[in-house]
């Protein structure tokens, strides 16, 4: 069964994601790029159905959507989860030396390593794995799914959200920089995941979903969709793109004349 966020959470997450990168603030208040210099040249995008005025905001690329599909294909990582847990308690489990030495034996000839092993992907310093649970002094215990780490958020977030429902985008803001902060009291700090490590994972899946360009939430749409961001950014580089001779040239000839 598809991964589905609930739905009193669908509400919240749109306006969040936009808190979080504001490309609707910041595409209202830039002019439109100059389509001519991409190659190929565009005439025009979809979201400035008028030259001057943009509609593009993170809700473009539904978002919720894109998680819930990020959720589905992270089958790899949750079969992977025990084996790192296993080594997270025993970090030489797996351990094989055709010498027939002990972990530390083979520790021991070489220079600068400490007898016991360590693994680092869980030292409150490392993000190699994105998705952990917390102890409760906040350092990374268990390393489970995107499903369940987002699962775990989701009651706390509503409640964050119904203590103090932000309407403007200054209140979005400070709603924002309140989970940023740890400082909802409605969302408890023995929570297997606070909101400091939400925001900064819903950040992170906010910003692949409008620049990754692997956007499977908007797949049907028009291409230029999943390069909408590094379209006004004046980006020409981008997944698939391919130089021919012919565009090599145009380039030249646009460059000649531009100086």
């Amino acid at each position: 069964m598809s991964y589905q966020i609930p739905q009193n959470v669908r509400t919240i997450l749109p306006a969040l994601a936009e808190a979080v990168f504001p490309v609707q603030a910041w595409t209202k208040q830039k002019p439109p790029p100059k389509y001519e210099q991409f190659i190929p040249g565009l005439g025009s995008v979809p979201w400035r159905p008028v030259a001057a005025d943009s509609t593009l905001s993170t809700a473009s690329f539904d978002v919720v959507r894109f998680l819930e599909i990020l959720a589905d294909n992270d089958g790899a990582n949750v079969a992977l989860a025990p084996r790192w847990n296993a080594i997270k308690v025993d970090p030489t489990k797996f351990f094989q030396n055709r010498a027939g030495e002990s972990p530390a034996q083979w520790r021991a000839g070489r220079s600068g390593l400490l007898p016991d092993a360590k693994f680092g992907a869980f030292d409150p310093e490392s993000s190699n794995f994105a998705f952990v649970t917390q102890a409760s002094d906040g350092t990374p215990k268990d390393a489970v799914s995107r499903a369940d780490f987002y699962d775990s958020c989701w009651s706390p977030l509503v409640a964050a959200y119904q203590s103090n429902p932000p309407g403007d985008p200054a209140s979005w803001s400070a709603f924002r920089d309140s989970l940023r902060s740890d400082q909802f009291a409605v969302w408890p700090t023995s929570n297997a995941v606070r909101s400091s490590a939400f925001l900064r994972q819903f950040t992170i899946d906010v910003l692949n979903a409008c620049l990754g360009q692997r956007n499977g939430a908007i797949e049907a749409r028009d291409s230029v969709w999943q390069r909408a961001v590094l379209i006004e950014v004046g980006e020409n580089r981008h997944r698939g793109n391919a130089y021919t001779v012919q565009q090599a040239a145009q380039a030249v000839a646009t460059f000649t004349n531009t100086i």
